[in-house]
């Protein structure tokens, strides 16, 4: 039987917001499980579905899919940022350079992209439905802990207190993970994007828009110190590998831009313009 892991910490409103409508909306019995401060689970449509909550930070929680040994774990917490904008947001963990908040250095973790795109297409629509006035949605880069060696992403509200206890915030995150697990997503051709800032509207947009998934992400930030090692990861952390580099071409300098090209001509991968990427 399939397994899917939805990790949430105690310290986090958001995540506990996420939580309490998990719980609401399906049929979740207690269990008892070593290492957790409580641990759930749920059988939905052929798949155990664990819902798990831990005492530290999640971004600092390594370790705590391994007794689970699930197909995908899903981090259900908050977004911080200055400057406090409404938010729903998705992202796949690791760290293109140092490990400031968790995880390890140079390391990312396994994103499956039709995984992402499913999350950001149903909270997209979700949000309209449900009338989340004000909150946009939108995919980060890669970053932060932990790092995981199974697919895994995060699936946060942001960006204050004020949002991560909004119960209908909660309620749309929660009934997105729901749906993923009812519905596993189709297949997609699969991506990695290159450049731009650390939110990704331009890879948003196509994870919502085309037949294209994007997993990680490096924004412009990062890219400059992409070795061979790191982009390697990029390819082989990708669930399916990856099909096309996509390159938001006026978000990187023209070294980069290059660099980046040859690698991918190098490994048989295809180069594309985020702007030349069929959308709807």
């Amino acid at each position: 039987m399939r397994r899917m892991l939805i990790v949430a910490s105690v310290v986090d409103p958001a995540g506990m917001n996420i939580s309490q409508h998990l719980r609401r909306l399906a049929s979740f019995k207690e269990r008892d499980f070593p290492g957790c401060v409580a641990c759930w689970m749920a059988n939905i449509s052929d798949v155990e579905v664990y819902l798990v909550h831990v005492e530290s930070d999640i971004i600092y929680c390594e370790g705590v899919e391994k007794p689970f040994n699930p197909e995908l774990v899903v981090y259900a917490s908050r977004h911080s940022s200055s400057v406090n904008i409404p938010a729903l947001t998705v992202h796949v963990s690791g760290n293109w350079g140092n490990a400031d908040y968790g995880g390890s250095p140079r390391t990312i973790s396994v994103a499956y992209p039709k995984y992402v795109k499913a999350a950001l297409r149903l909270l997209h629509v979700l949000r309209e439905e449900r009338s989340l006035d004000g909150f946009t949605v939108s995919q980060e880069q890669t970053h932060h802990g932990p790092t995981v060696n199974i697919p895994s992403m995060f699936i946060e509200i942001g960006s204050s207190r004020r949002e991560w206890v909004n119960q209908l915030a909660g309620e749309i995150i929660a009934d997105t993970i729901l749906q993923l697990v009812e519905n596993p997503p189709e297949n997609c051709v699969n991506a990695v994007g290159f450049g731009g800032g650390h939110y990704a509207p331009k890879f948003t947009h196509i994870n919502i828009n085309s037949s294209v998934g994007v997993g990680h992400i490096a924004s412009k930030y990062h890219v400059p110190f992409l070795d061979r090692f790191l982009l390697s990861q990029a390819i082989e952390k990708t669930v399916g590998g990856v099909e096309m580099f996509i390159l938001d071409w006026k978000g990187l300098k023209s070294e980069d831009r290059v660099k980046l090209i040859n690698f991918a001509r190098e490994r048989g991968i295809k180069v594309v313009k985020a702007k030349d990427v069929k959308c709807s």
